[in-house]
């Protein structure tokens, strides 16, 4: 009675899937690590699996742990005292702007202003009457008004957006208080006491300016941006 065929012949007579079709070596023991099938070691028919846990080294793959298990949990920065500062002098900024509405509002309705737009349409070349007057003062006054309260929510609302770290509020108010310098032409034009407000209120902007650019706020800035990507991607950050 005959022994049934081997799958897998170690002589290397019968080639086959298991068998690289070259003669084992007597006693080859398996690679470390792994079961090694005959044929040797870089030859076609030699199947090398990994044991659990081994290493590239031994023979097996080592699979690195998930990024995810190595991030923490991504933490609000703390807020230097320079952008409190800077938050406070932008609030203080917007409110003498407001308390400057009246003075303003009582300029465009005085006398003066009616000479000085009187002289300013005649030198147009424009004719000059009661209406054209009347419809100087009335869009003077709610340019002043409209000015007065967009220009109060815009500063408001870019010192909040300061305070919570975005950088991009920062670059609008430098670039609001750069362009706030064509309002010293004429700074006393409405009355001292308008003036004065006016004036305030830009040294209050400026100052906030700098303390925006100092190196605490400008780290609270950055690792701000960093906060709120990395809650983005499920609160974790590296």
């Amino acid at each position: 009675m005959s022994e049934p065929n081997q799958p897998n012949d170690q002589s290397g007579n019968n080639p086959g899937p298991w068998n690289s079709g070259q003669p084992g070596q007597p006693g080859q023991q398996p690679a470390q690590g792994g079961q090694a099938y005959p044929g040797g070691p870089g030859t076609p028919g030699n199947y090398n699996y990994p044991a659990p846990g081994g290493s590239p080294a031994q023979g097996g793959y080592a699979y690195q742990g998930s990024p995810y298990g190595q991030m923490t949990p991504a933490e609000e920065p703390p807020r230097p005292k320079q952008i409190d500062q800077a938050f406070w002098l932008l609030i203080a900024s917007a409110v003498l702007g407001l308390i400057a509405l009246p003075f303003g509002l009582i300029y465009v309705n005085s006398p003066e202003y009616l000479e000085t737009l009187e002289e300013t349409l005649r030198n147009a070349g424009l004719d000059v009457d009661s209406d054209t007057l009347s419809a100087g003062v009335a869009s003077g006054t709610l340019s002043a008004v409209l000015s007065g309260v967009v220009g109060l929510a815009v500063r408001v609302t870019l010192a909040f957006l300061v305070r919570a770290g975005f950088n991009w509020a920062r670059i609008v108010i430098t670039i609001f208080a750069v362009f706030s310098l064509l309002g010293l032409i004429g700074l006393f034009a409405a009355g001292t006491v308008s003036g004065i407000l006016t004036l305030l209120a830009l040294l209050a902007t400026f100052t906030a300016v700098v303390l925006m650019f100092m190196k605490p706020s400008s780290e609270y800035f950055t690792r701000s941006k960093a906060y709120r990507q990395a809650k983005k991607f499920g609160g974790y950050q590296a």
